[in-house]
């Protein structure tokens, strides 16, 4: 017996080690090597009892109220990354929460540059992998990137809520880019979606910026062809036919898939064919991935 306890000792040791330094605010690396923690999503969901929610105080922010508290991340808190099904019920057959490929590192909000040329990019579940193609662009190019990601929204949710006013507020872009549609290919609604498209435009105001059409899985009921109506020519890309491996869901790309994707519209973009074009160079060499990052939970 006192072998047994031995073994079951000497396996708890290292286990409590790893979990403990993934709850830790603890970050263990060399240079920009950094040592990566445990994804204990699956242990979270299991045990919820083993993991409160932190009752930190959110700093305090002159911006008006946005979306009710539990439905949106605090700002300048290390982005949480949540799994919820979504329940968008404006939508019909929408993106469910994209597999875990690999476990998504947690990254610390910082505030913009404002020295350097400013691109935010927001959207839905189809921005996760996209962004992170687009976070190696925007280090080879210069560019400084804040990316947020509203899991299982509509372009219904962004334009009647505060929430895209905020974050331009807040970031103060130079270059807007959104990837929103994907949770609307299958809405009769279409007359609704023109207003709330309509909506979304305007906020951006007098800004360049591109609108990414979703990467259909299939033949949508309209929504592709109205965006890029109201939008106009030059403004928006056409990504519903692509051929883009996907992931176990059958509708979000594989992460490969998505940089194929980044890479084809970085082309596009910094093309004569954008209305505003954009210095687009290729990434050259790999790099640590810093950027801005917010993670919005889905609308209940």
């Amino acid at each position: 017996m006192r072998s047994y306890a031995k073994i079951i000792l000497l396996l708890l040791i290292p286990m409590a080690l790893v979990v403990g330094y993934a709850l830790s605010s603890l970050e263990i690396g060399s240079g920009d090597v950094m040592l990566e923690k445990a994804d204990l999503s699956g242990v979270r969901r299991l045990f919820p009892m083993f993991f409160a929610e932190s009752d930190e105080t959110p700093p305090s922010s002159p911006a008006p109220p946005l979306v009710p508290i539990d439905t949106i991340v605090p700002i300048d808190t290390i982005a949480s990354i949540v799994t919820i099904a979504p329940t968008d019920t404006t939508t019909q057959n929408s993106l469910p929460t994209p597999p875990e490929e690999e476990p998504i590192k947690e990254i610390k909000v910082h505030k913009p540059d404002f020295n350097k040329y400013r691109i935010m990019i927001f959207g839905d579940s189809m921005l996760e992998w996209l962004a992170k193609r687009l976070c190696d662009y925007s280090l080879e190019n210069g560019y400084d990137l804040s990316s947020i990601i509203w899991y299982s929204s509509s372009t219904k949710l962004w334009a009647t809520t505060d929430t895209l006013q905020y974050f331009l507020d807040r970031i103060q872009p130079d270059y807007v880019m959104l990837c929103l549609g994907g949770n609307e290919l299958f809405v009769r609604d279409l007359s609704k979606r023109e207003k709330y498209i309509d909506t979304i435009v305007k906020r951006i105001g007098d800004r360049p910026f591109l609108w990414i059409g979703p990467p259909n899985w299939k033949k949508d009921t309209g929504i592709n062809d109205l965006i890029r109506q109201r939008v106009g020519e030059g403004r928006f890309f056409d990504s519903r036919d692509l051929e883009l491996d996907r992931a176990e869901d059958n509708m979000h790309p594989t992460r490969s898939a998505a940089a194929l994707w980044m890479d084809t519209i970085a082309v596009w973009l910094s093309s004569s064919q954008a209305r505003h074009p954009l210095k687009m160079d290729r990434p050259t060499q790999t790099r640590r991935r810093v950027y801005h990052q917010y993670m919005l939970r889905p609308p209940r």
